[in-house]
């Protein structure tokens, strides 16, 4: 279950976990082929860092409230919080190439959906690693 206790929380989390895959494809320079393929040790130490991400991003995104989904109708929040309850019930039977898509397909529009999220409530999403609460964003005039 989710520490998270409010939306703009989860968002906040959900834009990390997002940005934090991004990080570990490019540095583990993982393509589709050595994904789904590589046997590796490696191969399974990558899988299992990704997987991660993808497991955090749908626990986040599974407990987003029911205003927050019916805001955004377009994010198929019934498909996310299910694959999360197979991923966390049938770890063994994880399909490689099923996360790769997740990633290379879903991840962008998970990330539209907090850039929306962010800019409808007025919080500002960090780009690093820092995932504290979310800050309001500074509206003055004289910030750009």
């Amino acid at each position: 279950m989710s520490a998270r206790n409010t939306d703009d929380s989860r968002v906040a989390e959900l834009w990390h976990v997002l940005n934090e895959t991004e990080e570990r494809v490019a540095a583990l320079k993982l393509t589709k082929e050595r994904f789904v393929s590589d046997e590796s040790l490696q191969g399974r130490i990558n899988v299992d860092a990704i997987f991660m991400c993808v497991f955090r991003a749908t626990e986040e995104a599974g407990n987003m409230s029911d205003e927050t989904r019916r805001e955004h109708p377009t994010i198929p929040w019934r498909a996310i919080h299910g694959m999360r309850n197979i991923f966390a019930h049938d770890y063994g039977k994880l399909d490689r190439a099923a996360i790769w898509n997740t990633v290379v397909a879903d991840f962008p529009v998970l990330k539209s959906f907090c850039l929306d999220y962010a800019a409808l409530h007025g919080i500002e999403l960090s780009g690093d690693t820092d995932r504290s609460v979310p800050r309001p964003l500074d509206t003055s005039p004289d910030v750009l």
